[in-house]
């Protein structure tokens, strides 16, 4: 299993991570896992960006292509990192729970891409559709569609899965109707 990311920050409710390689880093809405303190914290990627490892230091635009500009100006690339934020959603340790771990992954640890069979294991607990609705990343109705599609893609019985998945988001936002249709339309429950 080759890592796709370390993490450089982290809290009860989240880590973030640096990509491996520049540019390259998990999709929106895809689930990762990291091995930490004798258990396996699975998130959900929630916030991708690069930028210059130097915050006080914004990029130029030098209007060249990156083939160009790789040529002319290497440093540059040397310079800039890939960065991907990631909402925990669950942890297993003897089983998989959809609950937040009761310690954060350590700062360090490895990220992997999550494998069918822990999307499976994810997809049977919908207490990630809780938590990302409350996690306050400000994307919270595109996270849910993009995670629902995934998962959506792995399962067995996909129709009824889908039926599943949308009762449980009519009872979590019963008092938000809008919010339901608007995450409804994003993943076509």
């Amino acid at each position: 299993m080759k890592h796709i990311g370390e993490i450089i920050e982290t809290n009860t409710k989240m880590f973030e991570c640096q990509s491996v390689k520049l540019d390259e880093s998990p999709d929106f809405g895809g689930f990762v896992k990291v091995i930490s303190n004798d258990m396996t914290i699975y998130g959900i990627v929630f916030n991708i960006c690069t930028m210059s490892e130097d915050i006080t230091r914004k990029p130029v635009a030098f209007g060249l292509t990156e083939e160009e500009l790789r040529r002319q100006q290497p440093q540059i690339f040397e310079l800039m990192h890939t960065y991907f934020k990631v909402l925990i959603i669950g942890y297993k340790k003897e089983g998989y729970r959809g609950i937040l771990p009761p310690r954060p992954a350590k700062i360090h640890s490895f990220v992997y891409d999550c494998e069918r069979e822990d999307l499976i294991d994810i997809s049977k607990d919908l207490n990630f559709l809780k938590n990302i609705l409350n996690g306050q990343t400000g994307i919270e109705e595109e996270l849910v569609a993009s995670v629902i599609r995934n998962l959506s893609k792995v399962v067995l019985e996909k129709d009824c899965y889908m039926i599943t998945v949308g009762k449980e988001l009519i009872r979590l936002l019963k008092n938000d109707f809008d919010r339901f249709l608007t995450i409804k339309r994003m993943c076509k429950i």
